[in-house]
């Protein structure tokens, strides 16, 4: 999980990319410059997942803490919890992660889209290098949530399945 902070610094460096400089933007038609705004400031949105991953793990520690003192209420309600939590239950964090993956390929698209288009070769070289490394490190970072939430849910299902049995 604290490798996700590292991340961080790629949603400070969107903000600042390359597309959105004042020098670079007057060549860029006005709908792709708009709808590239727009698509970083989802992406910038997203990274509360890394929040809600916390709370769910929390909310499975919580269950292991449960199972171990055998305390059958609370073991209810921490599964209730990792299950229906609005924030932070393993179907809205799946969620979240897919329209993560979602705004970031539109992102490409967006990109794909403008390179296509008539700029001068510079600026396209410039979008190039500042885009491909930003977009790599967002499929890094989605990569590692989905990581992060898949041993999550295999340690909730370890935990539930121990806590059904012994019933």
């Amino acid at each position: 999980m604290e490798e996700l902070y590292e991340y961080d610094v790629i949603f400070e460096e969107l903000e600042k990319s390359t597309v959105l400089t004042p020098e670079n933007s007057v060549h860029i038609n006005n709908d792709i410059f708009i709808q590239t705004q727009s698509l970083i400031s989802e992406i910038k949105e997203k990274q509360e997942i890394r929040d809600r991953l916390n709370s769910l793990a929390y909310s499975i520690g919580w269950l292991k803490s449960a199972t171990i003192i055998k305390d059958k209420a609370v073991v209810s309600k921490a599964i209730n919890t990792v299950l229906k939590n609005k924030y932070s239950s393993i179907n809205s964090i799946i969620t979240e992660l897919n329209s993560l993956k979602d705004k970031i390929d539109k992102l490409e698209n967006v990109h794909t889209n403008l390179l296509k288009s008539g700029l001068s070769l510079d600026v396209k070289a410039l979008l190039e290098e500042d885009f491909k490394e930003k977009h790599k490190k967002l499929n890094e970072l989605h990569n590692k949530q989905k990581t992060i939430l898949l041993n999550l849910s295999n340690i909730f299902v370890k935990l539930t399945k121990n806590s059904v049995l012994k019933k």
